[in-house]
This record gives C-alpha cells, sequence and structure tokens, in this order.
C-alpha cells in the first residue's frame, strides 16, 4: 500500500516551485485523496467542498486536495480514512463494501433506472440507515454521489450478448460485478482502477465496465473505443471524512463541514446530470467512439437474475432491495 501521508506532514510543509508556502492562518488542515484526474466531477466536487468550508470556516480550516490516486488506491484510501491518516475522499459503493458489507446491495445490476431514482433513495430514510452503516466503522457521511451510470467499453464492438461470449472484461474488484459479467458470458477480470488504461491498452483484458464519465476523463476511448451502451448501474459513491479527523474539530467547525458537503454534494448531483446528457455525443464527435444501443435489454436482464439469487441474502435480503425500489419510485 502506498504511503498515506499524513495531514500533519502535510500542513506543517508544503513546498511550491521550491518556497515554502504558509499555512499559519489555517487552525486545521483536512486531507482531501481521490482517484480521479481533475477533469472528473469528484474533482470538481473536491473544489466546491474546499471553497465552502474554507469560507464558512473563516479560514480557520484549509483542504489539501491530491487527485490522481497520487495517495493510493480506494482501498488504501478507505484505510487512510479508518485510521487517521487521511481526512476526506469520494468512494464508490464496490469498494466501500469490502469495509461496510451493507453497500454490496448497490453493486446489484439494473437495480437503478435513472438519476432520479438514485438520488431519491440517497435522500430517504434508507440513505439515513447506510449513513449509519459508515458511522459504525469510523466514517462520516458527508454526502452521498453517483458517479454515473455503468456501461460497457471494448476494443471491438458489442452489439448482443453472442458479440460479449468469452471477452475478457475488467470489473472492479466486487464479487457481485464478477458474477454479473460471469454470468452475461464475459470473462470476468478484476483489476485496481489505476490499472485499467495500461490492462486496456495492452490487451490484457479487452474491455471493461464502467461509468462514462470516468471514460471519458482517463481517456479510454483510445484504446476502447466501441461502447454498448447498457445502464446497468447507476453508480452510488460516498463522500466520506474520518471520524477521527471530524472529533479533532471544534464543535461549530464540524456542523460548518457537514453543511459544506452536503453543498459539495448538491453541485456534484447537478454535474453529473448535466454532463450525461451530452457525454455520449461528444465523445462520438470528438473522440471517434462508435456507440452501440442493444435494441432489447431483456436477454442481459434474464441472464444475472442468478446473481440476485445467490447474492441478496448476504447484502440485506430481498425485502431490501424491495424497499430500494419503492423508496425510488
Amino acid at each position: 500500500m502506498r504511503k498515506i501521508v499524513s495531514c500533519c506532514v502535510l500542513g506543517a510543509i508544503l513546498l511550491f516551485g521550491g518556497a515554502a508556502v504558509s499555512v499559519e492562518a489555517a487552525e486545521h488542515v483536512l486531507v482531501f485523496g481521490h482517484v480521479q484526474p481533475t477533469d472528473h466531477p469528484y474533482h470538481l466536487m473536491a473544489e466546491k467542498f474546499k471553497e465552502e468550508i474554507e469560507a464558512l470556516s473563516g479560514g480557520r480550516i484549509e483542504v489539501e486536495i491530491h487527485p490522481g490516486g497520487s495517495l493510493g488506491s480506494e482501498r488504501d484510501l478507505v484505510e487512510g480514512l479508518k485510521i487517521g491518516t487521511l481526512d476526506i475522499s469520494t468512494i464508490t459503493s464496490a469498494l466501500t463494501a469490502t469495509f461496510v458489507p451493507e453497500f454490496g446491495v448497490f453493486s446489484l445490476p439494473f437495480l437503478f433506472e435513472n438519476f432520479d431514482q438514485v438520488y431519491k433513495v440517497m435522500d430517504s430514510p434508507i440513505g439515513d440507515e447506510f449513513a449509519g452503516y459508515l458511522a459504525r466503522e469510523g466514517l462520516i457521511k458527508l454526502g452521498f454521489n453517483s458517479g454515473g451510470a455503468r456501461s460497457m467499453y471494448a476494443s471491438k464492438q458489442v452489439r448482443n450478448l453472442d458479440d460479449l461470449q468469452r471477452m475478457k472484461i475488467r470489473t472492479m474488484e466486487d464479487h457481485i460485478y464478477v458474477d454479473t459479467w460471469n454470468n452475461l458470458g464475459a470473462l470476468a477480470t478484476p483489476l485496481p482502477w489505476g490499472d485499467v488504461y495500461t490492462a486496456l491498452d495492452t490487451g490484457m483484458v479487452d474491455g471493461a465496465e464502467g461509468a462514462m464519465i470516468s471514460y471519458k476523463s482517463m481517456g479510454f476511448y483510445d484504446p476502447a473505443p466501441h461502447i454498448t451502451v447498457i445502464n446497468y448501474i447507476f453508480s452510488w459513491h460516498n463522500f466520506m471524512m474520518s471520524e477521527i479527523a471530524y472529533n479533532k474539530l471544534p464543535e461549530d467547525l464540524r456542523e460548518k463541514v457537514l453543511i459544506a458537503g452536503k453543498r459539495a454534494q448538491d453541485f456534484q448531483r447537478a454535474l453529473v446530470v448535466e454532463q450525461e446528457k451530452s457525454l455520449l455525443d461528444e465523445l462520438a464527435e470528438k473522440h471517434g467512439c462508435i456507440v452501440v444501443y442493444p435494441e432489447d435489454l431483456s436477454e442481459w436482464r434474464r441472464k444475472i437474475e442468478p446473481v440476485y439469487a445467490k447474492r441478496a441474502a448476504e447484502v440485506g435480503g430481498l425485502e431490501l432491495i424491495e424497499r430500494i425500489r419503492r423508496a425510488g419510485e
């Protein structure tokens, strides 16, 4: 695991152009690490949070943002949050589930149909329940966000399930994702996010599943220009703060952190919805992507039914799944 630089070290010594930069005006320095590039909505959300909390606190809090996985993988970042060597991050629900197993339910395919359903659930009593699960593990919810709708992209065209058979498809390191793609007839290949471009470029994998916003940000259109739009998962991401860091703040600043988190969450949600509207057209026009919409996804849904049967009990049961679906209606 990459060593995560501690908040106190970053707060004490920051170098820019060889000159020391003073942070004496700030009583508290919060380190915000994430794995996405600087044009991704998560980085823009981090900048929004920085702007809000620094203004709300009157300069008593300063936020240092470290994008692009510079402080480690998502797993490294969650471990840092739990032990207090990192203050804030935004993490996929699938990776969160390796620490907070209840979040595994949001890896189930075709659970949601659109962003409105996801956001309704996030803001419902079910969302409050899941915030409680985070708190149990020492993680404070600052916001629930979406990383976009997940589809697939590959080095060759996939028009239907027949084209997909035996293709090596990168998935997140999550057994539900692996089960889903194996049931669809692919060879699921779990890899860390930072290894995806190289795996696509070298032919280690034939394709991958993921959100189109991240596909664009990472430049995956060069090794994998063929997009198959299935929107099989609307990604749930957790915008979180270490309880250790949160408890170090005086009570008045804790309240301001939560307000800033809510504002950054709302900003990011709206940004994702807006970007998704024109994203596929932009990828086709500017980057030469070939976009395919399967005529009928009913067979895709039928193929993944065994995943629900196999995994429902371990992610809270069918009753929870039905509650989530009703909350999104």
